[in-house]
């Protein structure tokens, strides 16, 4: 694991208990979670950069597809910028 040895490791859990005490299982959880949340963007960063697999021919799809900001919006057709009318010229005198 890493290359650390026991001793290592009981050095560090014993930091971690010091540090966070009974925060600890909230802690390990949420570093769990980060953990595995960038795993997921990891394997679809490199899903997406797969190059071989494009130039091989191999079909690879993503999990989900991607969604487009139009998709959120009712009516996104219909939307337009507002018109904008320059301001009239100043009189010269």
């Amino acid at each position: 694991m890493f290359g650390l040895g026991p001793l290592e490791i009981v050095v560090i859990g014993a930091l971690a208990v010091m540090l966070y005490g009974k925060k600890l299982p909230e802690v390990g959880r949420s570093v769990g979670q980060s953990i595995a949340e960038l795993r997921k963007q990891w394997a679809t960063i490199s899903r997406d950069l797969d190059v071989s697999a494009h130039l091989e021919g191999r079909d690879v799809r993503p999990a989900r597809p991607a969604k487009r900001f139009e998709d959120d919006v009712v009516g996104a057709g219909s939307l337009s910028a507002p018109r904008f009318d320059p301001p009239a010229d100043p009189p010269t005198a």
